[in-house]
């Protein structure tokens, strides 16, 4: 499995772990159902570069209306950056929390 994929795979699972995140920009139905049926796909709103060992992670996320936007980009950023130091070989450089929209709370 790449290594990519992988890093991708925990950031994804870190971001969305937060419930002020609504989702990522950008995954369209064909990706989410290559994803469903186990295929490798890259994430759009995660990009990753590696330069000897120190990695910079640039993420593109909606939020829901009435976030505390800058606490919750610090709070992702700490998160991901303990997952993947602890978890991986790598240390991280540099972790940018882009907000690309809002999204509306469904109330049921």
């Amino acid at each position: 499995m790449n290594d990519d994929i992988v890093l991708e795979e925990l950031i994804e699972k870190d971001i969305i772990a937060f419930d002020s995140v609504s989702r990522f920009p950008g995954f369209g139905l064909s990706e989410s159902i290559q994803k469903a049926i186990g295929m490798d796909v890259h994430n759009p709103g995660i990009k990753i570069n590696e330069d000897d060992g120190a990695l910079t992670i640039s993420c593109e996320i909606i939020v829901y209306f009435g976030v505390n936007i800058p606490q919750l980009c610090y709070d992702i950023q700490s998160k991901v950056k303990r997952d993947i130091e602890e978890k991986t070989d790598y240390t991280v450089k540099a972790i940018n929390i882009r907000v690309e929209g809002l999204d509306k709370r469904e109330t049921n």
